[in-house]
């Protein structure tokens, strides 16, 4: 429960406007922020009373070792500093009551909920545990319970593993969670952890931990030498909680493999954290994205290929000097110019599936990020390394799409379907690899459809305002380097979607009929094409045969029609094979399409006729069409 702040509290830290006081431990006071941008912050910050040398040394260190520490299940590091000489640390704030506080008001968990906090908090020891910390005061107090799934907080007493755990007479923990070499001197490891987490899952169960309350001398004794007491624990957790609270810590499991043996089935190590985080997520009360898609695109800007729709997002990159001033001193990198090879001469397996990439080193677009829909799969994303070339996870349920050049990664989470009162964007700065999330829209509407400018300085959304009847009521521009967002309502109409238009200085979008609509940034009419066929959604691309917009041609709806954007003139046309798909440019010459090809689909570099010149990846049709694979400039 959030309290008022008193005299001596910040008004500000760090940029974060402070509203009130969380909580105040042993090591300093927790305070409730505000960002600029409306998201919710918890800062920690160093007592005023414990601000000698020491502390504040031992203080730096904690912020070092939460930093380590990947993001699933537990609260995420966004910023640190120091405010007179008082460090602090900002993280994400997790908006949910506490497992004690639910159990003290609700009573106890059962079934998939049990199970489900099970393998959450399982899900955080591994992360914190992978990066070398031990928690070490493990218990329903640490453990938050969000609309998300469960978040472990508070690294206030951690320890780096490489570091003496020696502690002299001074006991760290929490007793009825505290493991029996805890209080014999002896270092105290991920396994007291595991031991902990025991306990706490007992108490989520029975509402007492497995050895009792009270007096410490008699509850130690209890911890040493007494067998825990697991009441009417379920068969599933039963059993391995039992072995996480072995007198002996080297017979209690690692909390990976407790997290695959709740998980029931094999999963990569690189893919552990997203699974566990997935299936500790509670059920919305809808799918995420219901009766929609994660729409693909492509293009010489970003391109997206997924067979469940054709949907283009093109853009050629812009001419030297006609870039846009930058709203900061901050550089970003200038897409690669050229077009695509005509031949591979590399190939690669996307990590996890049966797809297989043909690449060049001299093609100016690769594929950058990938989104794995399967079925099981925990919905997880993955970006790929500017200089190894490799991808790397990203985050599960995430849409992260790279800018063109490299210098951000935009990313809209499926979570952001069941938030109450706004949504934001997290734009990650690649260079420094800040993390900010921007505020966009208010509740009821919500984002879609999103899409890089050709020089990467500006993100584009269309704003649904009714995710039932899919009624579009305008679009959002987001300015990453400036951190602005600006939303224009201008329609109210069902599969709308808007693209960049020619420079991007205006957007397009289709209308009933077959017609096409060009708009300028603030909304207004620019000009409207008549009887050109459905929009191929995306926008404008600069080609060979000029700044062009594609749909389906008006009477053979199976080729592609390729209209002026300026007269709306026809400008070409492209036959594709049987059941071919057309994904948008790649390049001012060639486009991006898919071609069945027996059991598996090809995705295929295409000549404006629609002729295939190269082939850019294969991979079974169910994978090609839930594998999201983006396509950005370099």
């Amino acid at each position: 429960m959030m309290r008022a702040l008193t005299a001596g509290d910040p008004a500000q830290v760090g940029g974060y406007r402070i509203v009130g006081r969380l909580g105040e431990g042993g090591q300093g006071v927790v305070y409730l922020g505000e960002a600029p941008d409306g998201r919710r912050v918890a800062v920690k910050m160093l007592g005023t009373g414990l601000d000698a040398p020491d502390a504040r040394t031992r203080f730096r260190q904690e912020i070092g070792y939460a930093r380590r520490v990947k993001a699933f299940c537990t609260a995420q590091v966004l910023a640190s500093g120091e405010l007179d000489g008082l460090p602090y640390v900002v993280s994400e704030f997790v908006d949910g009551p506490s497992l004690a506080e639910v159990i003290r008001e609700r009573g106890t968990l059962r079934g998939a909920e049990l199970r489900r906090l099970a393998i959450g908090t399982l899900t955080a020891l591994s992360a914190i545990h992978q990066a070398g910390v031990v928690h070490r005061d493990f218990k329903p107090g640490n453990v938050l319970l969000s609309r998300d799934g469960p978040r472990v907080i508070d690294f206030g007493i951690s320890r780096a593993l490489e570091e003496s755990e020696s502690e002299g007479d001074h006991l760290v923990g929490t007793p009825p969670y505290m493991a029996p070499e805890q209080f014999g001197g002896r270092p105290a490891g991920p396994r007291a952890d595991m031991f902990a987490w025991a306990a706490t899952m007992v108490a989520a169960a029975t509402g007492t931990p497995p050895f009792g309350t009270g007096d410490v001398p008699a509850l130690i004794n209890r911890i040493l030498y007494a067998e825990p007491g697991l009441g009417g624990l379920d068969d599933e957790l039963r059993d391995l909680v039992a072995r996480c609270l072995a007198k002996d810590p080297e017979v209690r499991p690692t909390a990976a493999r407790a997290l695959l043996g709740l998980l029931g089935h094999h999963v990569p190590e690189q893919r552990l954290l997203a699974e566990g985080q997935q299936s500790a997520t509670p059920p919305p009360g809808r799918p995420p994205g219901p009766g929609r898609r994660w729409w693909l695109a492509a293009g010489a800007v970003t391109a997206a290929l997924a067979v469940t729709a054709a949907v283009l997002l093109t853009r050629s990159a812009p001419a030297p000097g006609a870039r846009t001033p930058a709203s900061s001193a901050a550089p970003v990198p200038a897409p690669r110019d050229g077009r695509m090879a005509l031949t591979s001469t590399a190939e690669s397996k996307i990590p996890d599936t049966r797809i297989t990439l043909y690449e060049n080193a001299a093609d100016p677009v690769w594929v950058s990020s990938y989104h794995d829909q399967r079925d099981g799969t925990g919905y997880p994303s993955y970006v790929r390394d500017a200089v190894t070339g490799r991808f790397g996870y990203f985050g599960g349920f995430e849409e992260p799409i790279v800018s063109p050049g490299g210098g951000y990664v935009a990313s809209l989470s499926a979570t952001r379907l069941r938030k109450p009162d706004f949504e934001t964007v997290l734009i990650r700065e690649r260079a420094t690899g800040q993390d900010r999330h921007v505020r966009t829209v208010d509740k009821p509407d919500t984002l879609f459809h999103p899409s890089w400018s050709a020089d990467g300085r500006r993100w584009l959304a269309t704003v649904v305002e009714d995710r039932e009847q899919d009624r579009v009521v305008g679009f959002a521009i987001v300015d990453p380097v400036a951190g602005s967002v600006k939303v224009t309502k201008v329609v109210g109409g069902s599969e709308v979607r808007f693209g960049w238009g020619a420079d991007d200085r205006s957007v397009v979008y289709g209308m009933p009929g077959g017609a096409v609509r060009v708009l300028d940034l603030d909304g207004r009419p620019v000009r409207t094409f008549t009887g050109v066929g459905e929009l191929y959604a995306g926008g404008v691309a600069g080609t060979t045969l000029g700044s062009v917009f594609a749909t389906k041609c008006p009477k053979i709806s199976v080729n592609v029609c390729f209209w002026d954007a300026e007269s709306g003139g026809r400008k070409g046309e492209a036959r594709l094979p049987a059941g071919g798909g057309y994904h948008g440019w790649l390049d001012d010459a060639h486009f991006l399409a898919t071609v069945p090809d027996g059991k598996n689909t090809d995705v295929v570099l295409a000549d404006a006729t629609g002729r295939t010149v190269r082939r850019l990846a294969i991979g079974p049709k169910r994978e090609i069409a839930r594998v999201v694979l983006w396509f950005t400039r370099k």
